[in-house]
Formats: C-alpha cells, structure tokens, sequence
C-alpha cells in the first residue's frame, strides 16, 4: 500500500509542474525576488557547484540558524564542501548572511521525482542533512535508492506534520525506511517519529540546536548603535519580531495603552513575511503614528517618531538587541509560534501569546526559568511589558537566567556532530568524492 500511494503522489507531484511554475511566477509579480534563480527550483545546478557535497536543507530562516553551528563544525572538521538550499528568500538571506562564500548556496530542487532524480545524479551528495519538518518523499526515496546516507537534524513533529502523516500512515512509513538516521529534539518526537514508520534503533533524542545557537558577534554593541536612531536609552523600546497578519493591529492598540504609562516608549515592527511590508506601514500610518521604514533611514529619526518599521531582512536579532522587551510573533494567531530564544541570545526577555504549539517544549522551559513570560491576550500583554518595562532588575534577572537556561540545555551539536560523521564514515567508501 505504501508503494502504491508513494506511486500515486510521485505521479500528483509531476502532474502539478506546470501549476507550481505558475505559482512562482504569479509569486514573482509581486515579489520580484521570487523570479530570480528560479530554474534552482526546477533541479537547474549552477557550474559552480561540486559534486560529491555534504547536502543541508534548512527552508527558511529558522532552521537555517540552526543549522549554522553544525556547518560551522563540519567546515572546521572535513574537508568536503558543503551545499546548503533552503526554500525561501529569507532563509537564502540568512544562509549568505551566517556563512558567505564558505558554503555553496542555491534553491531546493522541487520534490517531484523527475527533478529531484536528475539532481541527485549531477550533484552526487556524499551524505543528505534535512534539518526539522520537512518529509520530502521523492527526495528520501530518490536519495535512498542512490545509497546516499539521509539524516534527519533537530527534527521536530508539529502537531499539524504529525496528524497529516498519521492520515497517510502507510506512505510516511514507505518514505521513512531506510534512512539512516533521526536526530530529535524531544522524546515526543522520538516516539511520534517512530509511530509513522521510522526504525527506532535509528532514533537518537539529541536535543534542540536551537540551543547552541550563539549570538552574533558584537551583538549589544550593535544594538546599541541601531537604538540611538530612535533617541538611544532615554526612550523605552519594545520590539515585535516575525509578526503575522492579525498581529501587528494588536500590538498597536497594547502600545497606545502602554504609552499613558512610559509616553516616550517607542515600537518596533519586523514582519515575518516581506511581502507584508507596504501593507503593514499602510496600517501603523492609518493608525495615526508617525513610523519611519528601515530601508528609509537617513542620519537620525525625528524625534517625533513613535514607530519602526523593519523592513529589510537578516536584522532581528540585531534590532531585539536594541530593545528593552520582545513579544515574539506567530503566537497571537494560530500559527504556532516562532523561536523565542532569539530575544534571549540577544539579552532580552521574550512575551508570548498563547500559539505555541511549535515551541511547545522552549516555551516551557523558558516560563519555568523565569527566562520569559507567556500571555494568553492583550490585556496580560500590556500588564508584562508593563511590568518589564518598569522595573530595569526584572529584565535583568530574566535575561541572566536566559542566559542560564541556554547553558544548560547545549549540547545537540556535539551529539548531532557525532552522529552526522559516523553516518558518512559508515557509508564513505560506497558514496562519498573526497
């Protein structure tokens, strides 16, 4: 049963070519960005790109930060070059942001097995790393039956990927045999992963690289710097990062309330999406305050200034660090939240709403620790960043014990490390170009 249905969506997948070519180029017209190198997409490899790489798959920002630590290791160990692909612009931005001209870099091929086929022959990856949720049948399968080791990274089960393999049971167990390895971030991961067909003598619970993320260098000086655009410490600031339709009206109407207290209090916005952007200034100019864009910058803001709006790409954690408290978005719509310890690593606390079905272990951690605060609506809201924003020894206990709590949850590299390498050397000889 599992072949059949593999068969079946192998066969939906090529069928469906010409409408997801359309869609990108539909996507194109209102995101120019989306046009560029879009034959990557297609399986299309530019010249430049060796054969016999180790392959990393992040698609998008998020799990391209956590795969940074482990690239980092793996170029400071071996030899091998390192192709990473993502889906999204912003997960290229990062990607060439953290690491530049030290990995190859393009689009992951669409999983449609006449693409990911021919891919996988030109490309020759000595080993495939697919970092948290993605469950590409044609690619697992195609790579597989290319005796090319697959391991999985910090990979996590959302309650939504778990339900919809579960509805597909047969199919997830077809594409998950074989592969060499599960590195999980939870033991509910572990045991959900297993329950749609994974081998659990492959299950490995290594924890979440999220946790060995450092923060970029200078990261407080930085910051500080961005801050003095806006008047620098003598105004209160407080930042909502990666936000999603819905959210930002929200976090306006806390801010207007939170103004008759701290009347020099400045908001920060950084839309998730940056299609996003015209549509967000548009309401905070509507809503009657005075925002100045990120792209638009001159020498300093007006004094006048009650909004900025982050409208650029690869800078939130710089502009967490230039702010007193971050309520992290994703968390006030059902979206399932986004990584709250970013704030943490850029010495903030984080506030957040009550989606966190994604963050679901971070989130109890980072209450338990005292690192952050959740909030179930505006009104609790306003009364915590209320309350951080009033009492400066509150936001430092709460970041030393961030601080803390990324300590002693470190750890996920080495395992991980440890894992990806025995996987290659296992198998080097059969797969590997040195």
């Amino acid at each position: 049963m599992g072949k059949l249905l593999f068969i079946f969506y192998r066969t939906v997948i090529f069928l469906l070519l010409p409408v997801i070519y359309v869609r990108y180029m539909l996507k194109g017209i209102r995101r120019p960005v989306y046009r560029e190198r879009m034959m990557e997409r297609f399986g299309a490899i530019p010249a430049r790109t060796k054969k016999g790489v180790i392959w990393i798959h992040a698609v998008s920002v998020g799990e391209a930060n956590a795969a940074v630590p482990l690239v980092k290791n793996l170029l400071a160990a071996q030899d091998r070059p390192i192709l990473m692909t993502c889906v999204t612009p912003t997960g290229s931005v990062q990607i060439k942001n953290s690491l530049g001209d030290q990995v190859e870099h393009i689009y992951a091929p669409v999983d449609a097995g006449v693409i990911v086929r021919k891919f996988l022959k030109k490309l020759q990856p000595c080993a495939i790393v697919i970092f948290e949720t993605e469950l590409w049948p044609n690619l697992i399968r195609n790579g597989l039956s290319q005796n090319i080791p697959i391991l999985f990274a910090n990979l996590r089960l959302s309650d939504n990927t778990f339900r919809n393999g579960k509805r597909l049971q047969s199919l997830s167990r077809y594409t998950l045999q074989g592969v060499d390895a599960f590195c999980v971030q939870t033991s509910v991961d572990s045991e959900r992963i297993v329950s749609l067909g994974a081998d659990s003598s492959r299950v490995h619970t290594t924890g979440n690289l999220k946790f060995d993320v450092k923060p970029p260098s200078g990261i407080r000086e930085s910051g500080k710097s961005l801050r003095e655009y806006w008047g620098g410490e003598s105004r209160e600031t407080i930042i909502l990062g990666s936000s999603h339709e819905g959210e930002e009206i929200l976090f306006i109407k806390a801010f207007e309330r939170l103004r008759e207290s701290f009347p020099r209090l400045v908001c920060v916005i950084v839309p998730r999406h940056p299609e996003r952007f015209d549509q967000v200034f548009q309401m905070i100019s509507e809503s009657g305050y005075s925002v100045v864009r990120r792209s638009n910058w001159q020498d300093k803001a007006p004094e006048s200034i009650d909004v900025v709006l982050v409208d650029t790409m690869g800078e939130l954690i710089q502009f967490y660090a230039a702010s007193d408290v971050a309520v992290v978005g994703g968390s006030f719509v059902p979206i399932g939240g986004h990584n709250i310890l970013e704030p943490i690593l850029a010495g903030i606390p984080p506030v957040f709403g009550p989606e966190m079905s994604n963050f679901r272990e971070i989130s109890r951690l980072v209450q338990s620790r005292e690192a952050g605060r959740q909030v179930q609506n505006t009104g609790e809201l306003e009364a915590v960043v209320a309350e951080y924003l009033d009492d400066p020894n509150l936001r430092n206990t709460a970041a030393r014990n961030g601080e803390k709590l990324l300590r002693d949850n470190q750890g996920a590299l080495a395992a991980t490390f440890e894992r990806l390498t025995a996987v290659i050397a296992e198998r080097e000889t059969a797969t590997c170009t040195k």
